[in-house]
């Protein structure tokens, strides 16, 4: 059974699917739709019959991944959903698992053609060097980063090599004023509620440098 990206994607979402890069690392604000995109990204890769993870900071944190594909999952005639592995099998015999990077040891040994990481900004550096990366050199796998700004970390590194011109990495930064879903008097009052550089990282996904401790 095929799935789609969504029924409507907005611009930005179409933007990122489309692109052909194998690497493509993407800095959005709250509620753009990074989520959407990568659920339904890893559930087009299962469908075709080929195995993808959703891997997010934390156990507790995979939580924002598993609900949508669960769900997406149930509503597929003959897929199977295992809530104790939080795995989805579609009819493909493709997979979608969650996992968790906060012990980046537990992610070695399975080739993977797609892993989505969810907030990769807030996952060690070694999960993606010394596990997920080798993880997707036997399939030739691809790789979605997505995340909020939190610094100029490893995430910010691998943004700036998106946009050196490789073409099997891409950057893309788009702010939560981009999702044409969300009101714009509601950005606006969390302008007005917030301080500056926070606003900046979390909404316009501007990568701040934290020498003062401002988000700590």
């Amino acid at each position: 059974m095929p799935v789609t990206i969504e029924a409507n994607p907005h611009k930005g979402q179409l933007q990122v699917h489309n692109n052909g890069a194998r690497y493509k690392v993407l800095a959005a604000g709250r509620r753009w739709g990074k989520t959407r995109l990568g659920v339904l990204t890893a559930m087009e890769t299962a469908a075709a019959g080929q195995r993808a993870w959703w891997v997010a900071p934390s156990y507790r944190m995979g939580v924002v991944g598993w609900r949508p594909i669960s769900r997406i999952g149930a509503g597929i005639p003959g897929a199977s959903v295992k809530h104790s592995d939080r795995m989805v099998t579609l009819p493909s015999g493709g997979t979608v698992q969650v996992r968790s990077a906060d012990e980046p040891d537990s992610l070695r040994g399975e080739g993977l053609d797609l892993c989505i990481l969810d907030e990769a900004s807030y996952m060690q550096e070694r999960a993606w060097q010394e596990a997920i990366r080798p993880a997707l050199s036997d399939r030739s796998g691809k790789a979605l980063m997505l995340s909020t700004p939190r610094g100029k970390n490893w995430f910010w590194r691998l943004h700036q090599r998106g946009q050196e011109g490789n073409p099997e990495w891409q950057a893309f930064s788009f702010p939560t004023s981009d999702n044409p879903h969300i009101p714009a008097g509601e950005i606006e009052a969390a302008r007005s509620d917030m301080p500056e550089l926070i606003f900046a990282q979390e909404y316009e996904a501007r990568f701040i440098e934290d020498g003062g401790g401002v988000f700590r």
